[in-house]
């Protein structure tokens, strides 16, 4: 009886064991994944010649203005990046430099995505462009995340120490509720309901 207690009891920890902070960003990769689909539904029913969508586009926007780039990515570039680059050998620190490459660029297209919302419809030429700057930040954004999960991470897991990478969840923690992720799955889920088959 003791030993099935014991046994359980393992199980409970092993179960309810703490985030690592790679795993929280993974876990904001997914919702951002989710917000991915959606945008390029929206880039291929504009530039197919639909309504253009300014209430989705907008709840898109600020998802990306004021989540993935003042929260995920500056995150990422304030913690696992420079972390990385100091701890890990030549080949991380290319990593990294790759990694925030990426980060600029997006940061630039989802300025330029800015540019084309509008309460009112788009002429044919700004259908195409609005539809060209989709395609390219998802792009972007596709092969950060693949980066990240198959290179960064991992890197960061394994050259960085631990009591480095605690800190990061405390400093996640700081950024307060307006920069989590649980502010807007429930926003980034109905667009999907909506947008994604």
């Amino acid at each position: 009886m003791l030993l099935s207690g014991r046994m359980h009891d393992h199980r409970a920890k092993t179960t309810h064991r703490m985030l690592r902070p790679t795993d929280l960003l993974r876990r904001e990769h997914a919702t951002m994944g989710q917000a991915l689909r959606v945008l390029r539904a929206v880039g291929s029913s504009v530039v197919a010649g639909a309504a253009f969508p300014a209430q989705d586009c907008a709840t898109l926007i600020r998802f990306l203005r004021e989540f993935v780039l003042t929260g995920h990515l500056a995150r990422e570039a304030a913690t696992v990046c420079p972390a990385v680059a100091m701890h890990g050998d030549d080949a991380a620190a290319a990593v990294v430099g790759e990694v925030l490459r990426l980060h600029e660029e997006v940061g630039e297209l989802v300025c330029s995505l800015m540019w084309f919302w509008e309460p009112s419809d788009l002429s044919a030429a700004e259908r195409t462009g609005f539809g060209a700057t989709v395609d390219a930040l998802v792009r972007r954004l596709e092969t950060l995340r693949e980066l990240e999960e198959t290179r960064l991470f991992p890197a960061a897991e394994s050259e960085v120490p631990a009591d480095d990478r605690l800190e990061w969840v405390q400093s996640f923690a700081a950024d307060g509720p307006e920069r989590s992720i649980d502010r807007w799955i429930p926003r980034i889920t109905a667009l999907a309901a909506v947008w994604v088959a």
